[in-house]
């Protein structure tokens, strides 16, 4: 009997730089393998992470459900008081639903979502580590690196953030902890089969083979999560060639004087990157040299998904299968006075990711999307792909993306979530609507941009009178966004905080967001 619904493949890059950076007139950066599958499907102009950080977008990637619902609002292994570090015991995933519907589950890659219970703890097979995961240090990596008859690798460090006496050195691969030399750039040792990203891309080839070999008639789903181009950005040789440092024009926001943002932007800059306190990495000749590398990871992240989508096609899995290619969230790298990371602002750099979609019997090849969308909608479409009910108790805050790709529906504004990066707290609401960005950020000052005009957020134009109808209009949204999930958050903080022991003197969502709602009130006029 033919297999009527289709297999499921999402692969998720992690941490990329591609909003000011990817198929702008400044510097020609593509990846050809995305491009191509791009033109085999659709492309999303504006995709966004719901929540720029890896855990809570990871999170609500694999639920369908905004942070204040399955608790993970910052990395799980920082202890802050409104975070989770696991999901809750009762938590319902993309693939208990896809389950239901008879798919087999596979996972391979980068969790990041808890730090006791990875993939397996859900009814997935696979492979990952707990936390962000060691992947140079795991055993799996040095099994794979006997099976290859290679040696351990070491990377040069060309530049450092933080520790400028590694400039110029060899180190291990080996850390004690992934982090050890994450502030840094420079090039890996050795063959590109040792690089994580081809390690994890050549485990997920591995397993396509054995499902495709199984000849199990039901349908899969296999999530394939690379742990790059994640800085530090130590490319492989080959692909640290194809880009020359000299080639890269300065960045648009690099000398950004930050004098139109609020006061958090230069906080986080001179407290995180140091750079600026120091006089360190001062000059764009040495963030050229950091700028190729990251882009160089870039590119050997694309040849990764490319070996993985050419495997699909030798075993047949290049029709009845929807394959996702996407990332967690951006970079701010080099961006708004020379950053590094993330930062803890809903910046474009942080928050737009690539997202293309293939589904010969579904999707038009060639098709570009406008509207915006967010990593919520890729969970819906891969529910709705596998005919899982969209009223499952996932209680899904995401939509089928289908009828958006076929013309049949449309989308005009859309709602993110920010709460910083890891313990930087600054609760924020971003709406997007005709081409403006309104950032409401309780207590830490709010920005407005126009998009169209300014695409690297340079223009804050929130003290613009000419702006106010639009600003209020667009407070107005994000008022009646959270009353509409007041019931959501006090159900949630109600089970959560008891589960705590915490008791609070009403039942009321955490104090922060209960008063930046009040604070959008007072901006409205609508109290006193």
């Amino acid at each position: 009997m033919k297999q009527t619904s289709p297999n499921i493949v999402l692969i998720i890059a992690d941490h990329v730089a591609f909003s000011g950076h990817y198929g702008v007139d400044r510097y020609d950066y593509r990846w050809p393998r995305l491009e191509s599958l791009a033109g085999q499907g659709a492309w999303f102009n504006s995709a966004y992470a719901i929540t720029p950080v890896c855990t809570p977008s990871r999170a609500s990637l694999l639920t369908g459900k905004r942070p204040d619902k399955h608790g993970m609002r910052w990395n799980c292994e920082y202890p802050i008081l409104y975070n989770r570090k696991e999901f809750r015991d009762d938590e319902v995933l993309y693939c208990h639903a896809l389950a239901e519907s008879g798919y087999d589950n596979h996972y391979v890659g980068k969790w990041h979502c808890g730090t006791d219970h990875g993939p397996e703890h859900f009814g997935l097979s696979g492979w990952s580590l707990p936390e962000y995961g060691n992947v140079y240090a795991s055993d799996t990596y040095k099994e794979y690196l006997q099976r290859l008859g290679e040696k351990q690798p070491t990377c040069r460090i060309e530049h450092h953030l933080l520790r400028p006496e590694l400039n110029g050195t060899d180190v291990l691969m080996e850390p004690d902890e992934p982090w050890d030399f994450m502030d840094g750039a420079g090039v890996l040792s050795g063959p590109s089969e040792v690089h994580e990203q081809f390690f994890v891309a050549n485990m997920a080839t591995d397993k396509l083979r054995q499902i495709a070999s199984s000849g199990v008639g039901s349908p899969f789903s296999m999530v394939v999560s690379l742990w790059g181009p994640h800085h530090p950005y130590y490319p492989s040789q080959e692909f640290a060639d194809l880009v020359n440092p000299a080639d890269i024009p300065g960045y648009p926001s690099f000398d950004e004087s930050l004098d139109s943002k609020p006061l958090r932007y230069r906080v986080q800059r001179d407290l995180r990157c140091q750079h600026r306190a120091g006089e360190r990495w001062a000059d764009w000749q040495t963030w050229q040299t950091v700028m190729a590398r990251c882009y160089a990871s870039g590119l050997q992240t694309d040849a990764a998904i490319g070996r993985i989508v050419d495997c699909m096609s030798s075993l047949g899995l290049d029709e009845n299968t929807l394959l996702i290619v996407t990332a967690d969230h951006g970079d701010g790298i080099a961006a708004h006075g020379a950053g590094w990371d993330k930062y803890s602002s809903f910046t474009e750099e942080v928050g737009r990711i690539p997202l293309v979609m293939r589904w010969p019997e579904k999707i038009k090849p060639a098709t570009t999307i406008s509207d915006p969308v967010n990593l919520l909608d890729v969970t819906a479409t891969m529910l709705s792909a596998g005919g899982a009910a969209i009223d499952h108790p996932l209680s899904l805050d995401g939509e089928d993306l289908l009828p958006i790709i076929n013309g049949e529906a449309s989308r005009q504004e859309m709602i993110c979530d920010h709460f910083g990066h890891s313990g930087d707290v600054c609760f924020q609401k971003i709406y997007y609507a005709d081409g403006w960005k309104y950032v409401s950020a309780y207590s830490a000052g709010d920005e407005l941009y126009d998009l169209v005009s300014d695409p690297y957020e340079l223009d804050n134009r929130i003290d613009d009178e000419s702006t106010n109808s639009r600003q209020h209009a667009m407070r107005a949204k994000i008022i009646a966004h959270y009353e509409e999930r007041r019931a959501e958050r006090e159900a949630w903080h109600a089970q959560e905080f008891w589960e705590k022991g915490v008791v609070f003197s009403s039942p009321e969502w955490p104090r922060d967001e209960t008063l930046h709602y009040y604070q959008l009130q007072v901006q409205q006029g609508l109290v006193s």
